[in-house]
């Protein structure tokens, strides 16, 4: 292969897709993981609103909020142990029936006229600390069921689940609620919960590993494991001693923390600088989301011939220059072409660095590191919302907007740098 074939995608192919789906084990867990984050993205909406018929206040909502969430780091980090030790397939499958049996107490309690408020932020906690489960066990099934050359696919395709829970689930959840009552939304989120379930089952064990990869020494199920190697402790060294993996996962963590700045100054651009309602908001979180979705499938298409590492830098380094626009103080249409092509440039992040991830980390070790760099990255977010507020305090939204924009082009500076993202471990194949 000439070099200059070597450093050229593809022309995008939606067979990488059907080729995925024909794999029976793969279809099986990408459909019943995306028949979930559905339920998912509807579920929160339920409780929320639950919460508010029962009288809550502006503080519930807060705390409900935190409890969705904060459990997540007490869960991840037993998370990845369990995954390890035992067949990541049944530990989802126990983990999707504990939520759903959870999420299903709600309807019930409420058909039987005794729902209290404290419920509800049972059901919350439960799904917060059993979150990582999902997070990181679907990426370690990932990793048995697909070969090196679909990795990036598979990777695309999850995160195409993800997106379109929080794009469909949401509104669906508005419908329904208006029609039939939050209850019913939970009964719905528990049978997307339970056919998950059945998914899992249906596979043929999922404890093989995936197409072409050698099970290493030490790999779960093999006998003569050390024990050093059950804890926590071997899968912190591995990840601080892969520099390429600490490095996407600081950039990712910036990413999260201008995230979470993101979701503050939307709002309060639309309503201050376009003069704008919640039809002008929603249109704009719909168009950012339409650009990830575009992204996604491009990215999923692609036989992608750069480095991995040095492709997720320049995302982040154009994203940055894009964000840049924004402080012009573009008009709705201006806007909103700013955030679609943001959306399609950084959506090729989590497949990419999840892709990277996949080929470095040891299968005995999976489970304990997905779990610990998830955990991280979601912890950051919060922590965008909260700089937000301080950015925010004199209403300029101009510092944020920058915040923003230098939190995706610095990081992506320093990568197109980094010998650690170049060729070797971060190229494809």
């Amino acid at each position: 292969m000439s070099r200059a074939d070597r450093f050229r995608p593809h022309t995008p192919r939606v067979n990488r897709y059907l080729r995925l789906l024909r794999q029976r084990d793969f279809a099986l867990l990408w459909g019943g993981a995306t028949v979930s984050a559905l339920g998912d993205g509807m579920s929160f909406v339920a409780l929320l609103w639950l919460l508010l018929e029962r009288g809550g206040t502006a503080t519930d909502v807060g705390w409900l909020a935190a409890v969705h969430t904060a459990p997540v780091v007490i869960g991840g980090i037993a998370t990845g142990v369990i995954l390890d030790q035992f067949d990541p397939r049944k530990v989802l499958a126990v983990d999707n029936a504990i939520r759903g049996l959870t999420v299903a107490s709600v309807p019930i309690a409420a058909a039987f006229g005794v729902l209290t408020t404290a419920q509800l932020f049972v059901v919350a906690a439960v799904y917060g600390l059993l979150f990582m489960t999902s997070a990181a066990g679907i990426p370690s099934l990932i990793t048995r069921l697909v070969g090196q050359r679909d990795l990036t696919t598979a990777n695309a395709m999850e995160s195409l689940s993800f997106s379109l829970s929080g794009l469909i689930g949401p509104a669906v959840a508005g419908l329904v609620i208006a029609g039939f009552g939050a209850p019913v939304v939970l009964a719905l989120d528990a049978i997307t919960y339970f056919a998950f379930v059945a998914c899992l089952l249906l596979m043929r064990e999922g404890r093989g590993l995936g197409h072409g990869e050698a099970r290493e020494p030490g790999a779960p199920g093999v006998p003569g494991v050390p024990a050093t190697s059950r804890g926590l402790g071997p899968a912190v060294r591995f990840i601080l001693g892969a520099p390429a993996i600490v490095a996407i996962t600081l950039f990712y963590m910036s990413v999260n923390i201008a995230g979470g700045i993101v979701t503050v100054v939307i709002p309060l651009y639309v309503r201050d600088i376009l003069h704008g309602g919640s039809e002008t908001f929603g249109l704009l979180l719909s168009v950012l989301t339409a650009g990830d979705l575009a992204g996604l499938l491009v990215v999923g298409a692609v036989s992608w011939r750069w480095p991995l590492g040095r492709s997720i830098a320049w995302a982040l380094f154009a994203s940055g220059l894009v964000l840049l626009l924004w402080l012009l103080r573009p008009p709705m249409i201006a806007l909103g072409a700013i955030l679609f092509v943001w959306g399609s440039l950084s959506s090729s992040l989590t497949p990419w660095a999840q892709t990277i991830r996949m080929r470095l980390i040891p299968p005995e070790m999976r489970g304990r590191v997905f779990a610990l760099l998830r955990t991280s990255m979601q912890s950051t977010r919060p922590i965008g919302a909260v700089v937000a507020g301080i950015l925010l305090a004199q209403g300029d939204l101009t510092i944020a907007i920058a915040a923003v924009a230098l939190l995706f082009g610095v990081p992506g500076f320093i990568g197109l740098w980094l010998p650690a993202l170049g060729p070797g471990p971060t190229a494809e194949p």
